[in-house]
């Protein structure tokens, strides 16, 4: 009966599965889930199946569910799969905005994501955007620190790793000069990892970044994995990325400035697409619908006649055809060339009062 009450006490962390709301077993004492699991050993209809192996299997099923993010069971095989394409994504959106996007968040990556990025900045773009959506394994704080290092001026405070069981905190400082010092728009979502969310949390707090995308899970957080036995590996938290100011993410994630959703499996479409054909302008923008023109004339060829045709038969026609969009990084661009409008009209708001039109001056570009 020891035993059963100390397993039983174990379980009371570990009872939200089990509970349709978790605030009323967080209110329920000790005694009442003793109690609980003494009367479903003796009185539960199959009370028998109920042994000490059961109730370990449940505490361990229960404990996971209520740590969330902080631990996790791995079998080897999936431990050992193979990692993400390394690698970063680069290209220029337009003449004014460029992209950047790490892949994996490996530690091979940031030597590549400085030359990318020094070579938008040597080519006179002044608009950034950083893809931070890559759903990556959790990584090592060194690599988001060095692409930090891109963006934070010398000397300051980038972010703390506080581990488990010591006071003070581990910190990470800019050791250079700013590469990047031009806007950025940041994207990201609940697959963004542990990395990615600490680099777009850093240059959100010192306002460098506005986010878009929808809110991160709160994964920020070192983990650790050791093994169980000859097939299972724990994954666990051993240290808490920590922002400046000592403010945690764990579990509560980044909420985004400009909240735009896009559906994860149309996220991983487009990813893929882009990974094998390097380019995320298929995506960024809308590909107009041909129409019987001067040149569809010019070429012998009457586009809406042959879907009219098509769809006649029963068939899908081309023009129905709607390729999947990233409508987060759409938006992203969207902000950009209108803040680009923005600053090459100048608009004078208060030449008439009465009127809610401004008046647009003769527009000129900003040096």
């Amino acid at each position: 009966m020891k035993i059963l009450l100390s397993i039983l006490s174990c379980m009371a962390t570990s009872l939200s599965a089990f509970a349709t709301e978790k605030e009323e077993l967080d209110h329920i004492s000790q005694a009442a889930i003793q109690s609980a699991f003494q009367i479903l050993r003796s009185d539960y209809i199959r009370s028998t199946e109920l042994d000490f192996n059961e109730l370990n299997r449940a505490a361990m099923q229960g404990l996971l569910q209520r740590l969330d993010l902080g631990a996790e069971l791995l079998t080897k095989v999936e431990a050992q799969r193979p990692a993400m394409k390394s690698g970063v994504l680069a290209e220029f959106l337009t003449p004014e905005v460029a992209y950047l996007r790490p892949l994996a968040f490996t530690e091979s990556e940031p030597a590549l994501f400085e030359t990318k990025l020094r070579e938008f900045r040597d080519s006179g773009i002044t608009q950034l955007i950083l893809d931070l959506r890559s759903a990556a394994a959790p990584g090592e704080f060194l690599t988001a620190a060095t692409m930090l290092e891109c963006f934070i001026p010398e000397g300051e405070v980038m972010f703390k790793l506080k581990q488990v069981g010591r006071d003070d905190a581990q910190l990470f400082i800019s050791h250079r000069a700013s590469l990047w010092t031009h806007p950025m728009l940041v994207l990201v979502d609940e697959e963004t990892g542990n990395l990615g969310e600490t680099i777009a949390a850093a240059l959100h707090q010192r306002k460098q970044a506005i986010l878009i995308g929808t809110a991160t899970r709160g994964a920020s957080v070192q983990y650790e994995s050791l093994p169980l036995d000859d097939q299972w590996i724990l994954r666990f938290a051993r240290a808490e990325m920590l922002l400046p100011d000592d403010r945690s993410l764990f579990k509560k994630g980044l909420q985004p400035d400009h909240p735009i959703s896009l559906p994860s499996r149309t996220k991983r479409l487009l990813f893929d697409h882009a990974e094998s054909q390097p380019s995320a302008k298929d995506s960024a923008f809308d590909k107009p619908k041909p129409r019987y023109n001067e040149s569809a004339l010019v070429a012998g060829k009457h586009p809406e006649l042959d879907d009219y045709i098509r769809r006649s038969a029963g068939q899908t026609a081309e023009a129905d055809k709607d390729a999947p969009r990233d409508l987060v990084l759409q938006r992203a661009v969207d902000m950009f060339i209108m803040r680009s409008q923005l600053q090459t009209a100048n608009l004078d708001w208060a030449a008439n009062p009465r009127d809610a039109r401004p008046t647009i001056k003769k527009a000129q570009r900003a040096p």
